[in-house]
């Protein structure tokens, strides 16, 4: 089992203020203490996520900081970039860390997201994964043909070549379709327990591995699950983490709203419907499907998620708990990893 970092937090900071403090320290303490990689996703126009507009960005900045961990977006939304550019930023940031970067890909869920490519919302899956092959051929070092400004195809490559021969690919899976089609394309996969079981996530893994098996790709591919995360005592969690991560779900749940109503759909929750639906939700991240809770419950979940098939857990580790808790709660981490390595 390998154990990464991930960032996404919902934690508005007023301008001036340090809002990627914990970003780059916790880089920093994963980078000397021989964690796999640090995840940044791609999040655009609120405040859920909303510190990380561009990975490419924060996988840069990171690269100048750190010097083994590995550097990698959860995720880029291909159908809302140029393919040609994110090739280039990303061999760029290839060569910037030595050859440590690796991307996952996603479709894109949120319509309002699509005002950087309106024309691409309805065909964006089937975009995602031309996409791929076009970065994948491009990193490889073969030119593409393209309309220059005069409408005339002409032949362009990347420059700088990438540090490494190909590029890491994950996909990023929710549904059972994508899981498949994710093994199927021979790429590594990117989840989350938000909205599944793990009775589910244990299915869609073997869905996974079947389609990876008969992908004609070597190896069996590598599963990475997201998953909340703090660790500490009893008292911590009541006081630290359990309300930390109620606003956290507020934050989502307001963006949630968002995406209803760029659907043309009216949803309405009374103030007390809310609540009940966060402390619901509360009690299945602490009880059932995360790493928020004392050392000893995180190393039986952890055990869990290895029989389920997962191959590296990336900790999001600022959902809203102080800076000084979570870089304490970090040392927890480590241990979790040392006992499993």
């Amino acid at each position: 089992m390998k154990f990464s970092l991930f960032f996404f937090s919902a934690k508005w900071v007023e301008p001036h203020g340090d809002c990627y403090r914990m970003l780059r320290e916790s880089a920093v303490y994963a980078d000397r203490n021989g964690f796999e990689s640090v995840w940044t996703p791609e999040r655009h126009f609120s405040k859920f996520g909303g510190l990380y507009p561009s990975p490419s960005v924060t996988s840069a900045a990171l690269a100048t900081i750190t010097t083994n961990i590995g550097l990698r977006a959860g995720s880029v939304v291909l159908p809302l970039q140029n393919p040609l550019r994110v090739a280039e930023e990303w061999a760029m940031i290839d060569n910037l860390s030595g050859g440590r970067v690796g991307v996952s890909f996603a479709s894109g869920w949120h319509i309002n997201d699509f005002v950087l490519s309106p024309q691409a919302y309805e065909h964006r899956r089937e975009l995602m994964y031309e996409g791929i092959e076009t970065v994948q051929q491009l990193w490889q070092g073969r030119s593409i043909g393209l309309p220059n400004g005069q409408g005339r195809e002409v032949s362009v490559a990347i420059y700088p070549r990438p540090a490494q021969s190909r590029i890491p690919i994950w996909i990023t899976a929710q549904t059972d379709a994508t899981f498949a089609k994710a093994g199927g394309f021979g790429a590594n996969l990117l989840t989350n327990m938000n909205y599944q079981s793990m009775e589910m996530l244990r299915a869609k893994i073997g869905e996974y591995r079947a389609a990876y098996a008969s992908s004609g790709a070597t190896g069996r591919g590598h599963v990475t699950l997201m998953v909340h995360t703090y660790i500490g005592d009893v008292s911590a969690i009541e006081t630290k983490a359990k309300p930390a991560y109620a606003e956290y779900l507020l934050t989502n749940l307001d963006l949630q709203s968002e995406r209803a109503k760029g659907l043309g759909l009216t949803v309405e929750a009374s103030e007390e419907d809310k609540q009940f639906l966060i402390s619901r939700a509360v009690d299945r991240m602490i009880g059932r499907v995360g790493l928020i809770g004392p050392p000893e419950h995180c190393l039986e979940q952890v055990g869990h998620f290895r029989e389920a098939g997962v191959d590296e857990i990336a900790c999001l580790v600022d959902f809203g708990v102080d800076f000084d808790s979570v870089m304490s709660s970090l040392d927890c981490v480590e241990w979790l990893k040392r006992r499993f390595q």
